[in-house]
């Protein structure tokens, strides 16, 4: 009987080695005095132990050492048995990961004895971590990639709310500017109309006076409704691109005078004194497009400065450029305006109950901007306005030096 309960014994023994030898987890056991105890297959191969470190009374010194010199212990040998303190603690179970010096990461699992000693299984995670690494990696990007396509989204609607709002604006300003026109060509035909009729109505020999008021009545008015279609034309060109600067000798004085004379003879309530002697004879520009430019500035002074007569006009040179300064006494504009004053159809609030289509100076600045001028503006409300246009006077460009015709 005792020789059957030793050859059971002795079987049981035998599977229990196997299947410790069959973990695939590494498995020791230490006493309280930290001798080795047993340890599995899986263990030693783990460490690369020699058969002398896995025998029964091993100092665990001994082999940390030999891990060591393999350059498999921990990376972190100061915090290593953490763990087994927490685990005596706890009076049961606590574990740790331990990365180790060849970059592999183990799970190490401590059970406390009762005498002291413990039990401790060692799982090589190093492909989980990893994989979670790569996970969290991945998800980071995702997250950053997810936050830029947020961004991107945002910004474009907020840049496609900027554009409907600026469509939105875009429209009220066509809509005034509609309003304007018509109020602005109803006025004209008004007045030829008046006129029409009185000379119509006069009977017998009608006096050579009474007719040259009404006819001046009648030429004023036309022109400004042809002032305003020009402009009106010429800005609708230079929004579509449809309009050429061609530079060629243009007599600026010249120009000048015939704008101030004409209009003179449209505004008898106002004198322009002229000032331009310093100006060169000639310069490179478009003839017809500056004479724009200084019609339109001279009939805004005019209109902007009622009870104000003089307007002045006066020229100089700086070194290659011209500056021709256009000024008057009138209404001025608010320091707030004075920013957006050149904008199409913008007026500013000084210019209430005042003509204007507000597309005049726009034009006007177009038409500098492509003459590679300048055009600045400075007034105070109620103390004026002076215009200052800044010309080349010659085009400096590669058609130039190639000889050919400047077309802009």
């Amino acid at each position: 009987m005792a020789n059957e309960r030793n050859s059971t014994t002795e079987r049981q023994d035998g599977l229990l080695d196997i299947a410790l030898d069959n973990m695939p987890h590494g498995l020791c056991m230490f006493s309280a005095d930290k001798k080795l105890i047993l340890c599995n297959l899986s263990y030693a191969q783990m460490y690369n132990l020699p058969e002398s470190l896995t025998a029964v009374g091993t100092p665990l010194e001994s082999i940390l050492a030999h891990r060591s010199r393999l350059g498999i212990g921990p990376l972190h040998t100061a915090t290593y048995f953490d763990v087994v303190g927490e685990a005596a603690q706890k009076g049961g179970r606590a574990n740790q990961n331990v990365v180790l010096q060849d970059g592999r990461v183990v799970r190490i699992t401590h059970s406390s004895m009762k005498d002291g000693g413990y039990v401790a299984t060692h799982e090589d995670i190093t492909e989980n971590v990893r994989n979670a690494d790569a996970l969290l990696a991945h998800k980071q990007t995702l997250e950053a990639t997810v936050a830029l396509r947020t961004r991107e989204v945002e910004e474009q609607a907020h840049e496609l709310q900027r554009l409907l709002q600026q469509e939105r604006n875009i429209n009220q300003l066509q809509r005034q500017f509609v309003a304007l026109a018509s109020h602005e060509f109803r006025t004209p035909l008004a007045i030829i109309d008046g006129a029409a009729q009185r000379l119509l109505r006069a009977k017998g020999e009608i006096p050579s006076q009474f007719v040259r008021e009404k006819a001046e009545q009648i030429r004023s008015s036309v022109v400004r409704i042809v002032d305003l279609m020009e402009s009106i034309l010429a800005s609708s060109r230079m929004e579509s691109g449809n309009i050429q600067i061609r530079y060629e000798p243009c007599s600026l004085k010249a120009l000048i005078e015939t704008c101030c004379y004409r209009q003179s003879t449209i505004s008898k309530s106002h004198r322009i004194l002229l000032d331009i002697d310093p100006l060169p004879e000639y310069i490179d520009g478009d003839k017809l497009a500056l004479e724009q430019v200084f019609s339109n500035l001279l009939s805004n002074a005019v209109k902007y400065s009622p009870g104000y007569p003089d307007i002045h006009v006066s020229g100089s040179v700086e070194s290659d450029m011209i500056r021709i300064v256009v000024k008057d006494n009138g209404v001025g504009i608010d320091a707030d305006d004075v920013p957006r004053i050149f904008q199409r159809y913008f007026r500013a609030r000084t210019s209430t109950g005042i003509p204007g289509t507000g597309i005049g100076l726009h034009l006007v600045k177009q038409i500098v901007d492509l003459h590679h001028g300048l055009i600045e503006i400075e007034s105070q409300k109620g103390n004026g306005t002076s215009l200052i246009v800044t010309l080349p006077i010659r085009q400096k460009t590669l058609l130039q030096s190639a000889g050919l015709t400047n077309v802009a």
